[in-house]
């Protein structure tokens, strides 16, 4: 009887090393994708925001690896978002390979399809009921934006985005822009 214990531990052992690994390894690959990406659309990568907030085109704020690519396309007016905020956002969302994409831009129906509360703190109890459209990445991205109506071209490393079914590891790209509700 303990022989089959410890084979069948030993087994999900196994199964728990080759998932973390596949993990990791996926983590690698959207890595390269992201840098071969960069690297395909001539994108010069800052390390620093602009203290004029002016980004030069094709000019990409990239702190780390697990980071947004951050690009603001054209700065909002009015007051500065504050944690507790709620947004209507607009965005087009694109997958890095150019297979897929999906438009909430501009919709017949409504100008502004979803409606989210700013909170970068991913612990907060304000997301714990949150979307997973409503992702880390989205709030950083608000986070450098400040403003309403600012425009904000971005990539989203999985790990801070949202991930597809099955944890697939996959990077988004960005058009996102959004409005703060008066209270």
């Amino acid at each position: 009887m303990k022989k089959y214990f410890f084979a069948i531990i030993a087994i999900f052992t196994i199964f728990s090393c080759e998932s973390a690994q596949n993990y990791s390894v996926q983590l690698d690959n959207q890595r390269k994708q992201i840098k071969e990406y960069i690297a395909d659309h001539n994108i010069t990568l800052i390390n620093e925001f602009p203290t004029d907030s002016i980004f030069k085109p094709n000019e990409y704020l990239w702190l780390n690896e697990d980071s947004i690519v951050f690009h603001l396309a054209q700065k909002g007016f009015g007051d500065s978002v504050k944690v507790g905020d709620r947004l209507y956002i607009r965005w087009i969302q694109y997958s890095l390979d150019g297979k897929d994409s999906v438009s909430y831009w501009n919709t017949g129906d409504l100008s502004y399809p979803l409606e989210i509360i700013y909170d970068p703190d991913p612990n907060s109890p304000r997301n714990y009921n949150r979307t997973n459209t409503n992702c880390i990445g989205w709030q950083s991205a608000i986070r450098m934006m400040k403003r309403s109506d600012a425009i904000a071209d971005f990539i989203v490393p999985s790990p801070i985005g949202t991930l597809d079914a099955f944890n697939e590891v996959k990077a988004y790209r960005y058009k996102f822009t959004f409005k703060i509700l008066p209270k």
